[in-house]
């Protein structure tokens, strides 16, 4: 009974806390789940809250999970509204507000994962790391499996942390890097010859002296004109109904965004 007492109590600080700001940084008493929506039970909670406080504490860096029925309520721009509930309430640990956030917007079913700059967490979570990081829970929050997607989540940023302490963030592997730069230096390389190329004359020699002179002087110029190729440009035309995610920065982190 008490344990339960206890659960609701934390609960309705969780609510109190996404309406008032704590104006102060992260401390051990305050919390890292923010179900404002009522996703999960009572347990499943519980449960989450003591998997984000062990991460975060462990890393001093802070992962939340903090879900809205709107974020048009705290601004028109996805991005720009999981700032406003990350400032707004002081989010962080340290100095730099250290912290990783997943923020679920219900209505239109919107995410965006936050990572603030400038420190650890942005260290341990690059551009190429959110997106990886986003197709652990996606499919889950798809099948609205919310607490086994909010498991997920913890369990990378965990991860994704732990490597960047042994100093071996996730990055994008070479496999993938080395042959989009060969591409590039080759497609520079083409381009270079066939321009060099265009600006050479075709010279053919003549039989006699005579051939280079005419009335007026020496003339070794020949123009004429040859039909070579067409070339047809196609343009894909993407359909509204097209969906995948985007990357936002500003308000002092970057962040990914869609649809789940």
């Amino acid at each position: 009974m008490k344990k339960r007492i206890l659960t609701y109590l934390l609960a309705l600080l969780a609510v109190l806390t996404m309406a008032v700001p704590a104006w102060a940084e992260q401390t051990e008493d305050d919390l890292f789940i923010y179900d404002t929506v009522g996703l999960l039970d009572e347990d499943e909670w519980l449960e989450l809250e003591l998997m984000a406080d062990e991460i975060s504490w462990r890393y001093n860096c802070a992962v939340y999970i903090v879900t809205v029925d709107d974020y048009e309520d705290y601004n028109s721009d996805i991005h720009y509204a999981a700032v406003a509930i990350y400032d707004g309430n002081d989010f962080g640990i340290g100095e730099n507000r250290e912290g990783i956030m997943l923020m679920l917007s219900m209505y239109d079913r919107d995410y965006d994962l936050f990572v603030r700059d400038g420190g650890t967490a942005e260290y341990a979570v690059n551009k190429y790391g959110r997106h990886q990081m986003t197709e652990v829970f996606l499919d889950n929050f798809a099948d609205n499996d919310w607490k086994g997607g909010f498991e997920d989540y913890l369990s990378a940023c965990g991860e994704y942390l732990d490597r960047a302490e042994q100093g071996h963030p996730v990055r994008k592997p070479l496999v993938k890097v080395l042959p989009m730069a060969l591409g590039i230096g080759v497609v520079l390389a083409i381009a270079v010859c066939l321009f060099l190329k265009s600006k050479m004359k075709t010279v053919r020699q003549g039989a006699e002296a005579d051939t280079y002179v005419t009335a007026e002087g020496l003339n070794l110029t020949e123009r004429y004109d040859r039909y070579t190729h067409t070339t047809e440009t196609r343009r894909k035309i993407s359909k509204d109904s097209d969906s995948g995610s985007s990357d936002h920065s500003g308000g002092g982190g970057s962040s990914t965004s869609g649809k789940f």
